[in-house]
């Protein structure tokens, strides 16, 4: 008994080690299969309890039905979720277009509060995070806030709403399956345009500055909540981009089906666009390189170039403003002319007396002596 006693803690211990081994081991085989979800496209509450079922919306709300989708609002609301109404069909399709096949044909429903402290009472159990725009892969719905959390910028509408319904076409695409959090994400924000003038210049300073991530990084490095500054977020955003671009969307929609069908994402898409991790990944920073690194230093350069020389014409014209005016170069005065007055011609009769004189004169030695003509004869004065 004493020898018994003494090796039954050994025992138990050696028991305890080895449930705990096993629990390691099949610790991951867990994780894979329920997957972690984006912080805004969680898991449905309470899975396969009553706690499922969508709750009414509130009494003031108005609704509005479109068959293939239900919009429930607070009336403070109607002005902005107007146009999300008559836009629904159209953004459907873009998502159909995107995804390769037509997806949300099953009714979805969309619940829009006018503060976020509201939305706890749209969602079974109540809504956990800090997200205003909320979707619900196994409920089908999506919640959505009009206004912001306290000290958060206020949310396009708009794009919220696009980015709500991008998370559920993408669950169903792919029939719920486990994907990454960075492709679940990027393909929503790509989906709606979220924040792409700010996305793309820090992929254009990660890409200068050679600081893009490995896509192996992506997962870890994607933020708890959406951050367009963030590196790997805009990054997840343009790989997704650049898979569904229009050569190569076909193949898209073939990894899709692939991992509906129980294929991992990394595996559906080597299949799909028959290269492999490394090499997609190759191809997509080649591509980054010329759109977010040649591109913006080609243009830039032509903007500093034109704004160099506009700054030099405008130099010199403030220069040519404030310059005094040249002399006028200085004219010589000339003398007015004298007026040279033409003797008046000579009558007939001073013409035969001045030829007279010139006769006598020479015919008359004496031509210093004094005359007077006088009726025709010459007299000689003494």
């Amino acid at each position: 008994m004493t020898r018994s006693s003494r090796r039954s803690p050994t025992a138990l211990g050696l028991r305890l080690a080895a449930l705990l081994c096993l629990a390691i081991v099949a610790a991951p085989a867990g994780l894979a299969v329920a997957g972690p979800r984006v912080y805004d496209a969680p898991a449905a509450p309470a899975e396969g309890s009553a706690a499922l079922a969508v709750p009414p919306p509130p009494p003031a709300y108005h609704t509005e039905d479109l068959g293939w989708i239900e919009f429930a609002y607070h009336p403070s609301t109607r002005d902005r979720v107007r146009p999300l109404i008559a836009r629904a069909d159209g953004i459907r399709a873009e998502l159909g277009a995107l995804l390769g096949r037509d997806v949300l044909a099953a009714p979805v429903k969309v619940r829009i509060a006018d503060v976020p402290a509201e939305l706890d009472d749209l969602v079974p159990g109540g809504l956990a995070g800090p997200a205003t725009a909320v979707s619900f892969g196994a409920l089908r719905l999506a919640v959505l806030s009009a206004s912001p959390r306290l000290g958060a910028e206020a949310p396009d509408l708009e794009d919220a709403f696009r980015h709500a319904l991008a998370h559920l076409a993408l669950d169903e695409a792919t029939g719920g399956a486990v994907v990454p959090r960075w492709f679940h994400e990027g393909f929503a924000a790509h989906a709606a345009g979220d924040h792409v003038a700010r996305r793309a210049q820090t992929l254009s300073v990660a890409a200068l500055r050679g600081r893009l991530l490995p896509l192996d990084e992506l997962e870890a490095r994607l933020p708890d909540a959406g951050e367009a500054g963030s590196v790997a977020y805009a990054q997840a955003a343009d790989v997704v981009r650049f898979l569904v671009e229009s050569e190569r969307r076909q193949s898209f929609a073939r990894a899709l089906a692939e991992v509906r069908a129980g294929v991992p994402l990394e595996a559906a898409l080597e299949a799909a666009y028959a290269s492999t991790g490394r090499e997609i990944a190759l191809a997509w920073r080649a591509d980054v390189a010329r759109r977010y690194g040649f591109v913006p230093v080609l243009a830039g350069s032509l903007l500093l170039l034109g704004l160099l020389v506009c700054g030099r014409v405008a130099v010199r014209r403030l220069r040519d403003r404030r310059a005094p005016p040249p002399l006028a170069p200085r004219r010589r005065l000339r003398a007015a002319p004298e007026a040279r007055h033409r003797p008046a011609r000579p009558s007939t009769v001073q013409l035969v007396a001045s030829l007279g004189v010139r006769h006598r004169n020479e015919a008359d030695g004496d031509a210093d002596i004094p005359k007077v003509e006088h009726n025709g004869q010459w007299h000689t004065l003494h």
